[in-house]
């Protein structure tokens, strides 16, 4: 994978394109998991809130927050150490999740193109808010400027990409065409990411300290495996799902559109 999109002053890939593989990996099966619990919390009346918590924290924490988290681990900015900001590190991982469920409460039960629009900005800007801040997160032996008008493309794809997930997730029930669409979802997670990457411009200068923080990794990798292990949880909910046993035993009720 060439380094197209590298920013100034630092190597994207300098550790080699398998973490980015695998960030990618991460975020098709964070996204694939929310899809499962976003149809299963459809229908569902009882537990739906749970559901779309469950896939919030799938799509926005493990596909979102975790697999940019684990890209960054593959850059190397030159002449200088890294640190990362904890602080706006969980910022990024709550809005991420936050952003994504008032994304699928707007949208509904039920496709409406108004609502499926203003849930898809809604997504859009707390999925380009946590891109900006896990970056912003990082601290180098100097200064780190942007360039406006790559951050502002970033902000419009992850808009589209966050109103075509949504989308998606109304239209689309065959389980093949869902396992398609989320490593979509992952490419676009990752042009999202990259993009804002090469709005980096960083200036270093060695003769500064080291700045504070925590070096990447030592908080990445408890991350990587506490949100492996999460996901364990939506994916047992999915294959259980005692609500649709309550469903099918139960009189069939109206569903409302939230």
């Amino acid at each position: 994978m060439p380094d197209l999109f590298a920013a100034t002053g630092a190597e994207t890939f300098a550790h080699g394109t398998g973490i980015a593989w695998l960030a990618l990996d991460l975020s098709a099966l964070g996204a694939l998991v929310a899809f499962a619990c976003i149809r299963h919390g459809k229908y569902s009346i009882k537990y739906r809130l749970l559901w779309l918590t469950m896939a919030a924290v799938s799509l926005g924490g493990v596909g979102l927050w975790l697999a940019n988290s684990v890209a960054l681990l593959a850059m190397r900015v030159n002449d200088s150490a890294m640190r990362y900001n904890v602080a706006l590190g969980t910022a990024a991982a709550a809005i991420a999740v936050v952003g994504v469920l008032a994304g699928l409460l707007i949208s509904g039960r039920t496709l409406q193109v108004p609502r499926l629009i203003v849930g898809g900005l809604t997504m859009g800007l707390s999925v380009g808010l946590s891109t900006y801040l896990t970056l912003d997160a990082v601290a180098v032996q100097g200064t780190v400027d942007q360039s406006l008008g790559l951050i502002g493309a970033a902000l419009l794809v992850s808009m589209a990409v966050s109103t075509a997930t949504l989308w998606v997730s109304h239209v689309v029930r065959r389980v093949a065409l869902r396992v398609v669409m989320s490593v979509l979802f992952a490419m676009g997670v990752a042009a999202v990411y990259y993009t804002a990457v090469a709005a980096l411009r960083f200036s270093i200068d060695p003769g500064i300290r080291t700045p504070t923080g925590m070096p990447l990794f030592d908080l990445v990798f408890p991350m990587f495996v506490i949100g492996a292990l999460g996901l364990t949880v939506p994916i047992t909910a999915v294959l259980v799902a005692p609500d649709r046993r309550e469903a099918a035993a139960a009189p069939r009720q109206p569903v409302s559109a939230y």
